[in-house]
């Protein structure tokens, strides 16, 4: 189980409580300064009229409570919009992997979700990749090396799928694509652009060779009622029968 997503998403809601109780407090406080306000003004033209004399010390100390009040909402309204700032970015953190900066596999669970409408379904595009020699680089020389083939790798698969589809990291050496509206012609074109930056990445040898293998989905081809069926072909082919990109 992934525990910083859940403490994330914890701090999250715990920020969005304190905004709903800041809002309130916030709320009240401007009442009650505006009702001090104007019980100031009145009574201290009352006794100015009635008595002819200078306000009393009360009137100033009044006075002195109400810009404290007006203080206070000001810091207030600064304190919300820091809440809500915080808050906002701890609840993307909850859906972005750590390592890689790409949505991570709850954010999947939402793409999933999405994409079983009966309007995208029909055509969705569905691609599953690993790296081939993760195991091995791990194994030979360290994780800091996996780690960072699979951060450079998830940086080219994002680039690419910009103008394809959506893309996350389902898991440690698990990435998927969705594209709407796919057809073959759309997903080959896809598959040649991610093959010539990994070739390019290759010959710069900026570290360890990425070697990526894939399955491929089309539901124009399979028509799948679910997008869960669709997946699930996915992971077998990937299991019996993977494809490299070359």
């Amino acid at each position: 189980m992934n525990t910083g997503y859940h403490d994330r998403s914890k701090k999250a809601r715990i920020y969005g409580s304190i905004i709903i109780y800041k809002i309130i407090s916030l709320v009240i406080l401007i009442a009650l300064t505006i009702i001090m306000t104007f019980t100031f003004f009145i009574e201290k033209n009352k006794v100015t009229d009635a008595n002819n004399r200078p306000v009393s010390a009360i009137f100033y100390i009044m006075g002195f409570c109400i810009f404290l009040f007006a203080l206070s909402i000001i810091l207030d309204f600064y304190i919300i919009k820091r809440t809500v700032s915080i808050g906002r970015h701890l609840n993307k953190l909850a859906y972005i992997d750590k390592l890689t900066g790409i949505p991570n596999r709850y954010s999947c669970d939402l793409l999933f979700e999405n994409f079983n409408s009966p309007e995208l379904l029909p055509e969705t595009g569905f691609l599953l990749l690993k790296i081939n020699n993760l195991i091995a680089i791990n194994k030979d020389k360290s994780h800091s090396n996996g780690n960072f083939l699979i951060s450079e790798f998830s940086s080219i698969l994002e680039d690419v799928s910009q103008e394809y589809g959506y893309v996350g990291r389902n898991g440690g050496n698990e990435f998927i694509v969705l594209m709407e509206k796919c057809d073959s012609t759309k997903l080959e074109l896809f598959l040649m652009d991610l093959t010539k930056r990994i070739r390019g990445y290759n010959e710069m040898n900026v570290g360890d060779p990425l070697e990526i293998a894939y399955s491929k989905v089309l539901n124009l081809d399979e028509h799948k009622e679910k997008i869960s069926e669709l997946i699930s072909l996915g992971y077998k082919r990937l299991r019996e029968i993977p494809q490299m990109l070359s």
